[in-house]
């Protein structure tokens, strides 16, 4: 008699079942704010990394721009530094000199700096108008030298 009145019993299953519920709630809930805590850095950061490449893109466009006037004369001689970050964000980053157009007619250059990190992919663009050419050319981010080559006539850039 004592062994059917104790399987018919179910007043404790209630809290047992309350608990566990309890925690697979709780469980779903912290999982989902990790998810969409994770995206919300991972999106903040591609923005830094973007912001930063921009900044970078136009210091050096300046600077080659001011370069290019520096040494536009036959006799110049240039060594001009450029101090940028070597990293974005955490990240490494490469910087592409483009020469997009050279008119003959006018005595202009048109470059596109092309600046992308390495892991992320994170890529930025920025044009560039000189009086002088400039050579073509894949860098590492970080200080950057811009050389006059009288021979040449044209500015070349490099890793510091």
């Amino acid at each position: 008699m004592l062994a059917v009145t104790l399987s018919l019993d179910r007043r404790a299953t209630s809290t047992a079942l309350g608990y566990v519920l309890s925690l697979g709630i709780a469980a779903i809930l912290i999982t989902g704010l990790l998810v969409a805590g994770g995206e919300l850095v991972q999106n903040q950061r591609e923005q830094s990394a973007h912001t930063e490449l921009e900044v970078i893109g136009q210091t050096i466009a300046d600077d080659l721009a001011s370069a290019s006037r520096l040494a536009d004369c036959d006799s110049c001689e240039l060594s001009l530094r450029i101090s940028v970050p070597d990293r974005v964000a955490g990240e490494s980053y490469l910087i592409d000199i483009v020469e997009v157009e050279a008119n003959p007619a006018y005595p202009e250059y048109i470059y596109r700096l092309d600046l992308e990190t390495g892991r992320s992919g994170v890529t930025d663009s920025v044009m560039v108008r000189t009086r002088l050419p400039v050579a073509e050319t894949s860098l590492a981010g970080g200080s950057l030298v811009v050389d006059y080559d009288s021979g040449a006539g044209q500015l070349e850039v490099r890793n510091a």
